[in-house]
């Protein structure tokens, strides 16, 4: 049963109202008329839109959930679009009648506070809340009917996929969330309602039928029959469908799982296509050095090996390779840069000239030629040049505030890479992209196939850079004091190893106020790993530090005039040192030798009256004993740069008068470096002509002077010099025709008679015009003044 309570309670508020108006309150009854007139068509509007929306719904529900869905998706009265776009109108009604009823609510307070006119117009909005919720749960039911249809359908198909039941499942839900929201919306508890009630609504609005006769009757039977008999058939056809369909899933899932199995092994051929690739570019590197060797070359390798291991085993003095030398020229001034690269093919020098010039030791005569000369950096002084581990790129540390990187070669659009400049506004020396300051130092990372390099300057700081990142640099690393304060950095250094990688991942930097500052590549640079406090005096720059081959020896050479190495295990102690080693130039450094036992540096002339120690020294100690130098070698200029080839054996210095001068041993020094160029004769100057002589065949009268020999004098030692096989027939064909100190007017005039007898160039042009020569008339001096006998260019000019 329903409750009346409510209603009951509605109409005798009706009743009390229209008692009031009875009792004669005629303007307060107007008034409230008027009022409640308002209302009251607002809900009528509202009622009749959900009258219509709910016959609309009763009417078009079999139209919409399609009884025949069985058969197929043509005998649709609604489409899947038509279903969607009635969908989306209810929603819209529903939508709109809610929104009224909600302002209809809002109006009530401003109708009548209290009283039974208020109870009755909230009564009203709960009559016309439960008749919405009621549409909508029509609407929620239909819908949900309509999914579980469409499922069912498709599930008989067998057609159905996880997404399409996922969609289904989430419409489902949003259905159920509709309705569970319209209940919710219900603040009464009256809406009460079934899904029986549509059914019998729908069998209310349905039309009575006639009854059918026997024919009519025989007739649908015999249509029945036929859709049964179709229905049947195409249920055959769907099962022999869905038969294959999952035999094409299961064909479907091997073959996922093949494409899956592949999907490792393409990873596989593809990691091993790069890793073969990168070793074919290093292959193709090796084999372009290859090709730039001689047979020589070829020799020197292998006689280096056996040197090598030959100097690894002896400790003795004497294997020094200084027992002869050459001179290089570079220029006038100080060679401030040298360097070599890794094989011991090319070298380059600069110096204060601003100059840059290539020696490459394969092609060199006994002169010692450069091949090139550049000016990297016109109006800058040449602080360091560095060849990179590949030996394909060089850097140029000028005294600016940019280092710059060119190619191997340093011709065409040669700068491969310049530093970015820091911003001179900028105090923060971490927030600047480049220095700011000028350049002191700079080297490349040792590291193979290594696109790094360091420089420092005297902003305090040392910058990594990649040739990868060109808008500013990798890390800062800013040199303090004990006070905290910026120290200026003077020079930096990788470590290097070349038995182990122990101790690869250090770098190193000396300050000018005599500190030594190590740092860890794996840790942070904020903090220093080592740090050695007045290694070398306060105000004395450090000019150079260079580690040893094994790692844990670091050298380091100041303006203080001493030299002293540092074992990194123990660094706040000094191993051994030697005073006395006068150092005028910031670019002074120290080489280790190959087999890591001695090591090398320059000493500066002094200009003062003892003349005996006045010169400067190239000073060779021994590692382990830095007391007595092991070999001194006297310059007359001092000697700033060394460098101690590895696989060459050979030292090279410069000095400042622009020398470099190359040490070597002919038996413990391979056939390579300088040792390549002593043999090689001066090559001949193309602009030189070979042929060489003084004729003048008009006048016969003089002498005739004899010709060079056309081809020099044979080899006595019998050398044999290699040619090509076109100047060998060149050679042949050209040789017999010439003979040595022959006259050429007289073999001119040889052929004069035969000229005569058989003209062959002016004669025949004139046989048939002027068969018997006219020749110029001979003028007598009386007649030289006749001018008509005279040419009009070579009359006298009458004043």
């Amino acid at each position: 049963m329903t409750d009346i309570t409510k209603t009951f309670r509605a109409i005798i508020k009706a009743k009390q109202i229209s008692s009031d108006f009875n009792l004669g309150l005629s303007k307060r009854s107007k008034k409230n008329e008027k009022i409640s007139t308002g209302f009251l068509s607002q809900a009528k509007i509202i009622l009749s839109d959900i009258t219509k929306l709910k016959y609309s719904l009763l009417e078009s529900r079999t139209n919409y959930l399609s009884p025949i869905y069985l058969l197929s998706s043509t005998n649709k009265i609604m489409n899947d679009e038509q279903r969607h776009d009635y969908e989306q109108h209810v929603e819209r009604q529903i939508k709109r009648c809610r929104d009224n009823l909600e302002e209809l609510k809002s109006s009530i307070g401003l109708i009548c506070f209290q009283g039974q006119r208020r109870a009755h117009f909230e009564l009203v909005c709960a009559y016309l809340e439960r008749d919405l919720v009621e549409c909508t749960k029509i609407y929620s039911e239909q819908k949900c009917l309509r999914y579980k249809r469409e499922s069912e359908r498709k599930k008989i198909g067998r057609l159905d996929n996880d997404v399409l039941r996922v969609t289904l499942s989430a419409n489902k839900n949003k259905t159920e969330n509709l309705v569970e929201n319209a209940k919710n919306e219900n603040n009464s508890e009256i809406i009460v309602t079934k899904i029986s009630q549509f059914d019998a609504d729908e069998q209310e609005h349905q039309i009575p039928s006639a009854p059918l006769k026997s024919t009519e009757l025989h007739q649908l039977q015999l249509e029945n029959d036929r859709l049964y008999h179709d229905v049947a058939q195409r249920s055959e056809e769907i099962h022999a469908i869905s038969t294959q369909v999952v035999e094409i899933a299961q064909l479907q899932n091997e073959l996922f799982d093949n494409i899956f199995s592949q999907k490792d092994l393409i990873q596989n051929v593809d990691a091993a296509a790069v890793a073969s690739n990168d070793d074919l570019a290093a292959a193709i590197i090796h084999i372009r050095d290859a090709i730039r060797n001689t047979a020589q070359m070829r020799r020197w390798m292998t006689e280096t090996s056996s040197s090598e291991s030959d100097v690894e085993e002896t400790e003795d003095d004497n294997v020094l390779p200084i027992s002869s030398h050459v001179n290089i020229v570079h220029g006038l001034k100080t060679v401030s840069c040298l360097t070599l690269d890794s094989n011991g093919i090319r070298m380059i020098t600069g110096g204060h000239d601003e100059t840059m010039k290539m020696f490459d030791f394969t092609s060199m005569d006994k002169h010692f030629q450069a091949f090139r000369t550049i000016q990297p950096c016109p109006g800058r002084l040449l602080r360091a040049i560095e060849y990179s581990a590949n030996n394909d790129m060089i850097l140029i540390v000028p005294g600016d505030c940019q280092a710059i990187v060119v190619n191997r070669e340093a011709s065409g659009k040669h700068i491969v890479y310049k530093t970015v400049l820091g911003d001179m506004y900028v105090k923060d020396m971490n927030r600047t992209k480049g220095h700011k300051a000028l350049l002191n130092y700079g080297c490349w990372n040792p590291s193979v196939n290594s696109q790094e390099f360091m420089t420092c300057a005297d902003d305090c700081t040392l910058r990594l850079w990649s040739l990868n990142k060109r808008d500013q640099q990798v890390d800062v690393i800013r040199t303090k004091g004990e006070s905290g304060r910026d120290v200026r950095t003077t020079t930096c250094t990788y470590s290097q190893s070349l038995y182990s990688n122990e101790n690869c991942n250090l770098i190193a930097a000396g300050c000018e106020n005599g500190n030594i500052l190590v740092w860890d590549r794996r840790r942070s640079f904020v903090h220093v790993t080592f740090k050695c406090v007045n290694a070398h005096l306060q105000d004395h720059s450090i000019t150079a530090l260079k580690w040893s081959y094994d790692s844990q020896i670091l050298a380091s050479r100041s303006t203080d005039h001493t030299l002293k190495i540092w074992d990194i295990r123990k660094f706040n102690q000094c191993l051994s040192l030697h005073e006395n080693l006068p150092n005028q130039f910031s670019m002074t450094n120290i080489s280790f030798s190959p087999n890591d036992q001695f090591l090398v540096t320059g000493v500066s002339k002094l200009n003062n009256l003892n003349e005996s120690d006045s010169g400067g020294k190239l000073v060779i100690f021994n590692r382990n004993d830095l007391s007595k130098p092991v070999e001194e070698i006297l310059f007359n200029d001092s000697v700033i740069r060394t460098n101690w080839h590895p696989k060459l054996n050979q030292i090279f210095a410069t000095t400042n008068n622009g020398l470099v001068r190359a040490f070597y041993d002919e038996e413990r020094s391979p056939m390579a470096g300088v040792r390549l160029c002593l043999n090689r004769k001066e090559r001949k100057d193309k602009s030189t002509n070979d042929f060489i002589a003084n004729i003048n065949p008009l006048d016969s009268s003089e002498p005739i002077e004899e010709t060079h020999e056309i081809y020099p004098e044979k080899n006595p030692q019998g050398d044999k010099k290699s040619s090509s096989l076109h100047q060998h027939i060149v050679q042949k064909m050209t040789r017999p025709n010439f003979h040595e100190k022959e006259d050429p007017r007289a073999e001119i005039l040889k052929h004069a008679e035969e000229a005569e007898r058989n003209p062959k160039w002016v004669t025949p042009a004139y046989v048939h015009t002027q068969p018997k020569p006219i020749f110029q008339q001979q003028l007598d001096e009386e007649e030289g003044d006749n001018d008509d006998f005279v040419p009009i260019f070579k009359k006298a000019r009458k004043n």
